[in-house]
């Protein structure tokens, strides 16, 4: 038996291109059948019992979401997700007690393994976010039909699809540049955009010159990140020290589904709780039944390390009336006050043109983009005033659940309420 175990080892190290082979067959099962497994990690397809609030109704509405899809498919899909959840959920429950015992969490004993199971079955809640929201604590157990999880945000889409609104308005990042612009909302100027291997903006032959450059996906490709380019001296030079002159920087960027953004500064307020990288401004707004723009929840998301964008950063929740921030955390739900890089103080800030920020993001949503129930919006916070980047129909609720507890205490609520 010993020798049998070893022998695929050995057969590696005597013929190399075994391993790639199997390298090769293991990419062909996630290609063809990777969809399927991640089904296992949505939930079940069906609302057990009655929703006990309109969050439970909007998630128990989002179960049916595959309710376009030909018969045929819809019960395949709703097989494999029925099958699969179970095995799928006790699998993350377990992973995720050996990550609270390793960060210290406590308890994490198998009763909380059991409960966390439970809630999986019984509500569709994945086991990572009954960590991360503590639902094993009463006080926030009671509270557990008012968050809104990951495996939701398909349920967003639905609504969007419902209202009628044209999710390529927000998906496409050129073309939610141009919708800015016709409608004179201060944003990221646009340099240039690429698609399908061709410059689609401006008309003609784009060479880039200004002194600092933000490249980022077209569309929503979460496997890329932004990318800044500093001019220096006669080529551009990226974070990794990559050099290129502006001619074949342009071909380069002519080979990717990117836009290209002047690069812009933080507010000099701002500035000083960053690692130098842009912070993000986060505004969920909510239409409500008048045709009028309401305040969801917000919060500041702050680069630290290398990191050149946002992911991975530090999360700081805000309060509505004044702009300031109340308390921040590390991506793991770490509290911290004063930033890892610069160290300035992050609790207490008040953040520059808030209030004219969440004028401008309501003022936007209502007029421009009102088929969509809710956005969450990104801003900048520059010396200027702010300034729109992008705009997204999923925004997804984790780290404001984190921050300031389930979204189903906020207008969210009422709001969704509309649509179920």
């Amino acid at each position: 038996m010993v020798a049998d175990l070893r022998a695929p080892i050995r057969a590696n190290a005597v013929n190399p291109g075994q391993k790639a082979a199997e390298c090769r067959f293991c990419n062909r099962i996630r290609q063809r059948f990777g969809r399927w497994f991640a089904l296992a990690q949505y939930g079940f397809p069906f609302a057990i019992g009655f929703p006990a609030s309109a969050v439970a109704r909007f998630r128990a509405g989002g179960r049916a979401r595959y309710a376009h899809r030909s018969a045929g498919a819809r019960l395949l899909i709703y097989i494999a997700m029925t099958a699969g959840w179970p095995v799928g959920a006790f699998l993350t429950a377990h992973r995720t007690i050996a990550r609270m015992r390793t960060r210290g969490q406590r308890p994490c004993g198998g009763r909380v393994l059991l409960d966390m199971y439970w809630l999986a079955l019984r509500y569709s809640i994945p086991p990572l976010e009954y960590a991360l929201y503590r639902l094993n604590e009463p006080d926030r157990r009671r509270n557990v039909h008012d968050y809104v999880y990951w495996n939701d945000l398909p349920a967003l889409a639905a609504l969007v699809a419902r209202a009628g609104a044209d999710d390529r308005d927000v998906r496409d990042k050129s073309r939610f540049a141009e919708i800015c612009t016709a409608n004179g909302f201060p944003h990221v100027q646009k340099l240039a955009s690429f698609q399908g291997g061709r410059q689609i903006h401006p008309a003609s032959p784009f060479i880039p010159d200004a002194p600092a450059l933000w490249v980022k996906p077209l569309g929503l490709d979460r496997r890329a990140a932004g990318c800044k380019w500093v001019k220096d001296g006669d080529s551009y030079r990226d974070g990794n020290g990559r050099r290129s002159a502006p001619g074949l920087l342009a071909e380069q960027l002519r080979q990717q589904d990117c836009i290209v953004q002047r690069f812009v500064e933080n507010h000099h307020a701002v500035a000083r709780i960053s690692n130098g990288a842009l912070a993000v401004l986060r505004i969920v707004t909510g239409m409500n039944e008048h045709g009028h723009a309401e305040f969801v929840t917000s919060l500041i998301a702050l680069p630290q390390g290398r990191s050149e964008t946002t992911i991975g950063g530090i999360n700081c929740a805000i309060a509505r009336d004044t702009g300031r921030i109340t308390h921040a955390l590390k991506p793991i739900e770490d509290p911290i006050a004063q930033h890892p890089d610069t160290g300035a103080p992050i609790v207490g800030l008040v953040l520059p043109f808030w209030h004219e920020s969440v004028a401008l993001v309501l003022r936007a949503h209502a007029s421009a983009f009102p088929r969509f129930p809710f956005l969450g919006w990104d801003v900048a916070l520059t010396e200027d005033g702010p300034l729109l980047l992008e705009t997204n129909a999923g925004w997804g609720a984790l780290f404001h659940q984190m921050l300031d507890g389930p979204i189903g205490h906020t207008a969210f609520s009422r709001l969704v309420g509309q649509y179920v």
